[in-house]
């Protein structure tokens, strides 16, 4: 199976063209609000208190965007089956449509949150002052803003949007890539790769330190 194979076979119905626009937005967002927070701060009353700076401290955790991402990749491991079961039975198409479109909305939220903390950690990089490396050590628990903290972030991050997108689309409510491969795939190879996935995931879940 050649590159070009693997690319079509794991491609979302959206495709890849709103990926950098919807990763430039939210990105962009956190980037700007690192500045202007330090800014608002250095022209207050008691700019020691670092109020708007440590705004962006609450508005965005690490933690959090690790527990979305958890819910999304156990409710996936939830929808496989019923998506699979629902190809063939009818009547539960409907609520695997339900179940397909709460996951998603995991995956999109952890993805928002996931391309967010890509910028503020950016502008952390390019630019790092006091206020805003607390940011980095409180929030995101890294010792420092790094090229290669940012880029494992972008990698992780695009699978959860890739793996949401797949589960569904938001215009035709289908699924596709992923997920289509993985429902359409034999029985006899797909079912034993799900279980040793599902519980090697949930095994390492349970057993976190």
């Amino acid at each position: 199976m050649n590159k070009q194979k693997i690319i079509d076979i794991i491609s979302p119905k959206s495709g890849f063209s709103d990926l950098l626009g919807v990763y430039l937005n939210w990105a962009g967002v956190g980037f700007i609000s690192v500045f202007i927070a330090e800014q608002l701060d250095n022209y207050s009353g008691v700019s020691y208190a670092a109020f708007f700076t440590n705004s962006v401290n609450a508005a965005i955790g690490f933690k959090f965007w690790v527990l979305i991402t958890i819910i999304g990749l156990l409710l996936y491991c939830l929808c496989l089956p019923v998506v699979y079961i629902a190809q063939r039975t009818p009547q539960l198409l409907p609520i695997s449509q339900k179940l397909r479109y709460f996951t998603y909305t995991f995956f999109l939220v952890a993805f928002d949150e996931g391309a967010l903390m890509v910028g503020i950690l950016f502008s952390n990089l390019i630019h790092t002052s006091e206020r805003a490396a607390l940011i980095t050590s409180k929030t995101f628990l890294f010792t420092e803003a790094s090229f290669i903290t940012i880029i494992a972030l972008i990698v992780g991050n695009s699978i959860l949007w890739l793996m949401g997108e797949s589960l569904y689309n938001q215009i035709d409510k289908s699924y596709s890539g992923l997920v289509d491969a993985a429902v359409k795939s034999p029985l006899k190879y797909s079912l034993p790769g799900y279980l040793v996935l599902t519980f090697t995931f949930v095994l390492l879940v349970i057993n976190q330190s």
